[in-house]
């Protein structure tokens, strides 16, 4: 009896986690999305001290392709209409910089958006990147952004 006892409460334990997960904005995973090749950074898209959503950017080593999502959190409206977009940019530095001048760029942006923006592509093999994301909810604009150029290669 005391084992099943335990299994039960184990079980009970696992679906609660289940719950759980099913209710909180999932973590971005590379094929969830819609991108390929494995997550190399995120970045919190605020407003104020609030974080409105996580832009996602992925590198797919077979392809030279970087590619990027803006996930809404529940601060930020995950699973209502609201106007998001995400923006990828290739860079014409090939190291790390302050800046970023623009050699190719994939947007997306429009309304109604509930759970993401994306996937943006950019092909930038031996090149930089940067990555910039928006959310507009509850009268609130919220940005983020990898400053300059990053993530080279």
């Amino acid at each position: 009896m005391a084992i099943r006892k335990r299994l039960g409460s184990a079980a009970a334990a696992l679906g609660i986690a289940a719950a759980t997960l099913v209710i909180s904005a999932p973590t971005a995973s590379a094929g969830g999305y819609g991108c390929a090749g494995n997550q190399i950074a995120t970045y919190p898209v605020k407003y104020g001290s609030t974080t409105y959503g996580t832009l996602h950017v992925y590198y797919d080593s077979s392809t030279g392709k970087n590619c990027a999502v803006n996930v809404a959190t529940t601060a930020g409206g995950y699973g209502v209409d609201k106007y998001m977009e995400v923006t990828i940019t290739r860079c014409s530095e090939t190291s790390p910089s302050s800046t970023c001048h623009v050699q190719d760029q994939d947007f997306e942006g429009y309304y109604p958006f509930k759970y993401y923006a994306g996937p943006v592509t950019v092909s930038a093999a031996n090149h930089c990147i940067n990555i910039s994301g928006r959310i507009n909810y509850n009268g609130n604009k919220a940005f983020g952004t990898a400053y300059g150029a990053k993530h080279c290669g």
